[in-house]
């Protein structure tokens, strides 16, 4: 799995995923807000599996052609790197809540679309001050599925328990 292609795949759910979250998510509606948000983390999950299963694949096909194993490390470091950019974000939104000088809960929204409508569900209100402590820290889990989706997906794929047809 290279790099590259695990965040061009989270560009496009970043794009595709804002596309659905203004599109659906115009309403104060919580059924709708939920519809919505699992709707743009199923994009997100999808996108990133889709790019997890064919660089798994071309990985073992590589490994078969040249007889040399796959470097494995290669494949986890793409995998967790899909979530450093989620990470990165709640990191400063954590910063920006303990120092109170500056909001960027707003931009934490933008910049994580395909958790915009689950972090609504969670507070949604648009200011950092209006966050508790409970509340970010109920965030900082959704970081992390990126980097699950690809690792496990990775790993199934390895195992021979998920296949795809080129």
């Amino acid at each position: 799995m290279k790099i590259s292609k695990v965040l061009i795949s989270l560009i496009a759910a970043e794009i595709f995923c804002l596309f659905i979250n203004i599109t659906l998510g115009g309403t104060s509606n919580p059924l709708m807000r939920t519809v919505c948000a699992v709707c743009t983390v199923g994009i997100l999950c999808v996108l990133l599996a889709n790019t997890a299963i064919r660089g798994t694949q071309d990985a073992m096909k590589q490994e078969r052609i040249t007889g040399q194993p796959p470097r494995r490390g290669a494949s986890a470091a793409a995998g967790l790197l899909s979530s450093v950019p989620a990470l990165a974000s709640w990191t400063v939104l954590l910063i920006s809540k303990n120092s109170g000088k500056f909001d960027f809960y707003k931009w934490h929204k933008l910049i994580n679309a395909p958790f915009l409508q689950v972090y609504n569900l969670i507070e949604p209100d648009a200011s950092v001050r209006a966050l508790s402590a409970g509340e970010i820290c109920l965030m900082l889990p959704l970081t992390f599925i990126p980097a699950a989706v690809c690792l496990t997906v990775s790993l199934l794929t390895r195992k021979g328990l998920i296949t795809a047809e080129k």
